[in-house]
C-alpha cells in the first residue's frame, strides 16, 4: 500500500503503485466512487485544483516540464487521476522526447523501485510538505465551505487565437501513409472527413491542429464542427479518431502546459468533461477516460480528451483499455474508420450539442 501524502474529507492522494516512476501521483475519491460524473462539485473542485497544484509542484521543485494527465474509469473500482511526469532525460534515452502515446506503458515499465527508490521518497517528502502547506490547506478549506465559484462559466470573455492562413493544398485519403512528405515549413493537418477517412490540409507548420481548426471551420468536415462554445473553451469530435462520442475541450487562447491555465479555467475543463461524461452515460457510454499530454517541442495547445470507452470493441478484442497498457491506443487503432463511423458521429454531435446546451441554460 503506497503511502498517503495528502488526505481530507472528500479525496486522498498517494504516489502510483503501478509503476516507479518519480513524482507520480493519483488522487481518488474518499468515498467509493466509480464514475468522473458521480463525484460532487466539491469533490470534482478539489480533485481539479490539487491535479494543477501537483503539476506546479513537479515543475517548481523538480524542474519537470513536461507532464500528463489522465483521469479513468474502470467499473468496480474508483475513479483515479494520474499525473504522469515525463522526466525528459528518460525520454531521450528511450524515447521521443514529445513522448508517442502509445509508448506511455514503456515508460512506466521502464523505471524499476531498486534505482528509483530512493527519488520516489525525495518526491513525496517533498510534494507532502507543499500539499500539507497553510496556504494550500486554506484554498481547500474555501473550496469546501463554498466560497469558490466551482464551474466558472461565466467568466469574462477570452481572445481567441484565430490565426489567418491560405490552405494550399486538400488531400483525402483512406489511411496517412498515403500522404507525400510536406514541403519544408509545411505539414498536413490530417483531420477525419470527406468521402474517404481523412481530408489532408497542407498549411503553416507553427499552427497547431486546434489552431488550424478554429481558422478554417468552414472548410472541415461537418462532423468537426463545434457543438460546444462559451467564452473560454470549446468542444469537437476529435479530429484523428472517428470513435462516436470521442469528443476533445479545448480553450481559446494558447496555453502549453497545464500549469499556465488559471485554476479556475482548468476547473471550467475539468466541470466540461464532467457534462460530457453525463451526456455520453444518456447515449449508452459507461465508462469514459480524460486524458491530456503536454507537448514539448510541437505547437500543440492544452487540451483534453473525453474518451469513450465502447464496450463491444474492448470485449470483442479483450483489452484492458488503461494507460498503463499499450491496449488503451489498440482500442483506437482498430476502432472502424470514419467511412463507417460517420453517421453515428454525427447523431452522437447532434444530440451532445443539445445536451451540453440544455445544461448550460439550466445552470
Amino acid at each position: 500500500m503506497p503511502k498517503t501524502i495528502y488526505k481530507d474529507k472528500f479525496i486522498l492522494i498517494q504516489p502510483s503503485n503501478e509503476s516507479a516512476v518519480p513524482g507520480l501521483y493519483t488522487i481518488k475519491p474518499l468515498l467509493n466512487i466509480e464514475f468522473l460524473n458521480d463525484l460532487s462539485d466539491i469533490e470534482l473542485a478539489l480533485f481539479s485544483y490539487m491535479q494543477r497544484q501537483i503539476r506546479i509542484g513537479l515543475r517548481k521543485m523538480f524542474n519537470i516540464i513536461l507532464c500528463g494527465l489522465y483521469v479513468e474509469e474502470h467499473p468496480g473500482r474508483i475513479v483515479t487521476s494520474h499525473t504522469i511526469p515525463f522526466h525528459i532525460d528518460k525520454l531521450a534515452e528511450h524515447f521521443s522526447v514529445d513522448i508517442y502515446q502509445p509508448y506511455i506503458a514503456e515508460y512506466l515499465r521502464s523505471y524499476a523501485y531498486t534505482s528509483s527508490q530512493k527519488q520516489i521518497d525525495l518526491f513525496n517528502t517533498r510534494m507532502k510538505e507543499m500539499l500539507n502547506s497553510p496556504i494550500i490547506r486554506h484554498d481547500v478549506e474555501n473550496i469546501v465551505n463554498g466560497i469558490v465559484n466551482v464551474s466558472n462559466k461565466n467568466a469574462s470573455q477570452a481572445k481567441i487565437n484565430k490565426k489567418v492562413s491560405k490552405i494550399e493544398e486538400i488531400l483525402e485519403v483512406f489511411d496517412e501513409s498515403e500522404l507525400p512528405v510536406a514541403p519544408k515549413g509545411k505539414k498536413y493537418f490530417v483531420c477525419i472527413g470527406g468521402k474517404k477517412n481523412f481530408q489532408c490540409f497542407l498549411d503553416d507548420s507553427r499552427f497547431s491542429k486546434g489552431e488550424f481548426i478554429i481558422s478554417h471551420e468552414d472548410e472541415i468536415d461537418d462532423s468537426l464542427k463545434c457543438i460546444y462554445s462559451d467564452n473560454h473553451i470549446i468542444v469537437r469530435q476529435d479530429a484523428k479518431y472517428a470513435i462516436p462520442g470521442f469528443y476533445i475541450i479545448s480553450t481559446k487562447h494558447h496555453y502549453q502546459t497545464l500549469d499556465e491555465m488559471s485554476q479556475d479555467l482548468y476547473k471550467r475543463c475539468m466541470f466540461m468533461a464532467r457534462d460530457i461524461k453525463n451526456g455520453l452515460s444518456s447515449l449508452g457510454i459507461r465508462q469514459t477516460h480524460v486524458y491530456n499530454d503536454e507537448k514539448y517541442n510541437s505547437p500543440a495547445s492544452v487540451h483534453f480528451w473525453v474518451l469513450p470507452i465502447h464496450e463491444d470493441y474492448i470485449k470483442e478484442n479483450v483489452l484492458n483499455p488503461t494507460i498503463y497498457s499499450r491496449d488503451i491506443w489498440t482500442y483506437l487503432d482498430i476502432f472502424p474508420r470514419f467511412t463507417e463511423t460517420r453517421p453515428l458521429i454525427l447523431k452522437f454531435n447532434k444530440k451532445m450539442k443539445r445536451f451540453l446546451n440544455e445544461q448550460d441554460r439550466e445552470a
